[in-house]
């Protein structure tokens, strides 16, 4: 693995629920040893000071929703440098194709809620990153079933998403996670009952 620090971009809009895929970019992060861009827009005829305060209070919640549900003891997210960037202008896939444009990144991280309002721009994102980690829809836990480990949570996401264009590098860096044995474990169990 190359000693230049990863960069990794999460685009969000606090009109849709993103704390989810907020928490899972975060993990990605933390296991790539990656830095996060925290990527929205603002309208250009909102009040800026008003706008970007209640942005930073949503992420705030967020961060706080990862770290009572998802961080654990291998995870210590003082780690993850994040970077809030908010772009005032036009729409958000239109922005964020012109930020990759300019500043380009090793993977971007596309929540289910966005790439619903967004997929026309797909094509696009994909060609101007270093590639693309498309997140289904969360499946949530039923009572009859067992709340999943944080680590399972994590992989089976991984293992549901659509990617596009990774770095060649991205299976061997997770790979290094020890934890990976321990789900393909459990998920070649759950296979063959």
């Amino acid at each position: 693995m190359s000693s230049v620090k990863k960069v990794l971009l999460y685009p969000f809009s606090i009109d849709c629920p993103y704390f989810e895929g907020y928490a899972w970019a975060m993990e990605l992060a933390f296991r790539m040893r990656a830095s996060l861009q925290l990527f929205t827009t603002i309208s250009a005829t909102q009040n800026v000071k008003g706008s970007t305060d209640s942005i930073y209070h949503s992420l705030l919640e967020a961060h706080g929703h990862f770290l009572q549900h998802y961080q654990h003891e291998e995870i210590k997210s003082h780690e993850v440098k994040r970077e809030a960037c908010i772009i005032q202008g036009g729409e958000l896939k239109e922005e964020l194709i012109s930020h990759l444009k300019k500043n380009p990144v090793d993977i971007v991280i596309i929540d289910s809620s966005i790439s619903t309002v967004h997929t026309s721009g797909m094509r696009e994102i994909v060609m101007e990153s270093g590639g693309v980690i498309l997140l289904s829809e969360d499946q949530p836990s039923g009572a009859d079933k067992p709340h999943p480990s944080r680590t399972d949570h994590f992989y089976d996401r991984l293992r549901r998403a659509d990617l596009y264009k990774l770095p060649e590098n991205f299976f061997d860096t997770l790979g290094n996670d020890h934890s990976l044995f321990n789900y393909l474990r459990k998920f070649i169990q759950r296979k063959r009952i």
